[in-house]
């Protein structure tokens, strides 16, 4: 029996996380799934390497996406970075508050996901079909913010 790697053991149950890339209108650009045991750093880097183009983008993320090999991936891909710093670190970075305010962008493009029961509660026993529901999710998120 082959065990399915985009599922993951919480305290909740079984879980996966979604992991998006979303312009400042709130569009996704990427999107990419893992285990919900999993860190959200380790799923930084090949979010933005299946995006492709960073160079010049500002980079919005919230206190996990702050791992020192995700700040110097955006740094050497030539994209700056909102992130804050964790409250524990001993020299933490400086970053734009105003900015930062922005994230909010990817807040509310989840919280439409989510509005999609199959999403939310994740019916799907394979990673395939809950990826394929979620592209379809994301497409009906897309032509509500473009009014089609």
């Amino acid at each position: 029996m082959k065990r399915d790697v985009c599922i993951g053991r919480t305290r909740g149950g079984k879980n996966t996380k979604i992991h998006a890339l979303v312009n400042r209108e709130g569009i996704p650009v990427c999107l990419l799934i893992s285990a919900g045991n999993c860190a959200d750093c380790d799923q930084a880097i090949p979010l933005l390497q299946k995006f492709g183009k960073i160079k010049g983008c500002n980079i919005l993320g919230d206190r996990a996406y702050g791992a020192k090999k995700i700040r110097l991936f955006l740094a050497e891909q030539g994209a700056q970075y909102t992130i804050p710093p964790t409250k524990n670190l001993l020299h933490p970075w400086k970053y734009d508050r105003q900015i930062y305010k922005r994230r909010n962008v990817i807040e509310r493009y989840f919280c439409r996901l989510k509005d999609f029961r199959r999403i939310a509660t994740r019916y799907d026993k394979r990673a395939d079909s809950f990826q394929a529901f979620l592209f379809l999710a994301a497409s009906a998120v897309i032509f509500s913010i473009l009014h089609i």
